[in-house]
């Protein structure tokens, strides 16, 4: 697929750079930047509530306010 992004001038001259200085396609070098770049910033799933148990079970203790805010909102 074919797309078309504004980078700065400079921005645009350092991956041009590093690439030559890789021995690869400016093509190769973004297909790499962007795959690494999602690849260390996985898409968070929701996660459900932290669930307070009964007597009989092991000791849990109660979520944080924090907690309950990033398990519902990420």
């Amino acid at each position: 697929m074919r797309t078309t992004i504004e980078l700065p001038d400079q921005l645009l001259k350092q991956a041009k750079s590093q690439a030559a200085l890789r021995g690869i396609s400016l093509r190769l070098f973004f297909m790499e930047a962007v795959a690494g770049k999602l690849a260390a910033n996985p898409p968070r799933g929701r996660r459900g509530i932290p669930v307070v148990g009964g007597t009989d079970g092991p000791a849990i203790r109660m979520a944080t306010r924090e907690e309950v805010d990033e398990a519902m909102f990420g």
